[in-house]
């Protein structure tokens, strides 16, 4: 009962009670600009790389013709919008609120695409899939999509990228835990998220305090070095991972709900894994070598990229 306890404290803590439930520090801000026409400018900086959705929604409009509004922003910063007039001798008064959502809703995704394991080639690992929290301790519905794995190390080792992508997250605030030797369920670790090519993200979870080794903004390719993987408990180390994408579930559907009934705006894949066997999907409790060759380094490289490659490899036809 203590174990249970403790888990559900350290649940609640990451996410918070009702309306504070998915709270988030923000990370894009709209301004706007009165045109000499009278019009209005809307547009947005953001504070990290990576795509986001943003969503307008307007009400109280007065001498303006707009609807709520969807798009996907990609840069640091840049135009969003436009309000017109519809007299031209007179202003626009309007309210509006937005929400945000790091990745593009909905993207087609690669569901056959080859990914290394998160190990240096060659490496064996034991891999388990990892139960869900909330269907566990809070009674949610079960995620019929949910899919994330676990790797148990006894000895420190190098998580590695699985591929392709941009950084465009990095938390690196919590040391380990490695005086327990029964560690509850905790949010406070340290985590890189890659963004792929078709809207993908991988999530790692588990690094060692100032050892992570790639930058915001960083491309990182299949088997580049992300970081030390942490010290979980007195009887080893550990890393999570998953690949998930996001939905088009209403932005601000959840702000209302309650833990038991929180749903995620994002679903998680199966991904597919290179390894001297062949292709596979992971089975739980199993081990599989981590496997890196041509074909999967060079499977999203740019032009300039497979030139670059060719000057010091002999690339395969």
């Amino acid at each position: 009962m203590k174990k249970r306890i403790l888990y559900l404290i350290a649940f609640l803590a990451m996410f918070g009670i009702n309306s504070k439930l998915f709270a988030q520090r923000q990370i894009i801000d709209i301004t706007s600009k009165v045109n000499d026409d009278k019009s209005i400018d809307l547009s947005y900086t953001k504070e990290k790389p990576g795509t986001y959705t943003v969503i307008l929604e307007f009400s109280n409009v007065e001498n303006c013709d707009v609807t709520n509004y969807k798009t996907e922003i990609y840069g640091n910063s840049g135009y969003l919008y436009k309000l017109k007039p519809t007299n031209t001798g007179r202003g626009i008064r309007y309210s509006m609120k937005y929400y945000t959502m790091m990745g593009k809703q909905n993207p087609k995704v690669d569901s056959l695409f080859q990914y290394t394991l998160p190990f240096k080639n060659g490496k064996k690992v034991k891999i388990y899939e990892a139960g869900n929290i909330g269907e566990k301790y809070l009674g949610q519905e079960k995620k019929f999509n949910w899919k994330s794995y676990v790797v148990k190390p006894k000895d420190q080792d190098t998580i590695c990228n699985m591929r392709k992508g941009i950084v465009v997250d990095i938390i690196n605030d919590y040391a380990d835990n490695s005086t327990s030797d029964d560690p509850y369920y905790t949010s406070k670790r340290n985590s890189v998220v890659v963004e792929h090519a078709d809207g993908t993200f991988a999530v790692y979870k588990g690094f060692k305090k100032n050892a992570i080794f790639v930058k915001l903004g960083e491309t990182v390719y299949p088997q580049t070095e992300l970081g030390l993987i942490e010290k979980y408990d007195l009887n080893g180390y550990r890393l999570d991972f998953s690949v998930y994408f996001s939905t088009d579930k209403n932005i601000d559907e959840n702000k209302n709900q309650t833990l038991k009934s929180f749903k995620s705006r994002y679903k998680y894949i199966t991904p597919h894994f290179v390894t001297p066997e062949g292709t596979i999907t992971i089975e739980s409790g199993k081990e599989y070598t981590a496997l890196l060759n041509e074909s999967v380094i060079t499977q999203e490289f740019s032009r300039s990229e497979k030139k670059k490659y060719a000057k010091t490899h002999s690339l395969s036809n």
